[in-house]
């Protein structure tokens, strides 16, 4: 991948991996998150600067793409939701 591109001050920004919409950092609260956007198989996803990075380590640490950790991720948080859902079968 190349280098990402951050949006900035995008009021409807939020993070797919991690819900977020406001910015974490003390001294910037009052500002949205900083984001990108990842072109995936499942299509474009909102990813937070915190995210990012964060599986830039564990594709660097697990010499992976980034883009296999994020459609990982994604399939890990559809298992989770399905599995939470009320709806879903018990054994």
């Amino acid at each position: 991948m190349n280098k990402p591109i951050f949006t900035y001050n995008d009021p409807n920004a939020s993070c797919t991996f991690c819900d977020r919409t406001q910015n974490p950092h003390p001294d910037y609260s009052d500002e949205p998150i900083v984001i990108t956007r990842l072109k995936l198989h499942q299509g474009d996803q909102e990813v937070c600067i915190n995210c990012y990075w964060d599986m830039v380590a564990v594709a660097n640490a697990s010499s992976a793409s980034i883009m296999d950790i994020a459609t990982e991720k994604l399939n890990v948080m559809r298992l989770l939701s399905k599995q939470a859902s009320p709806n879903a079968p018990t054994s």
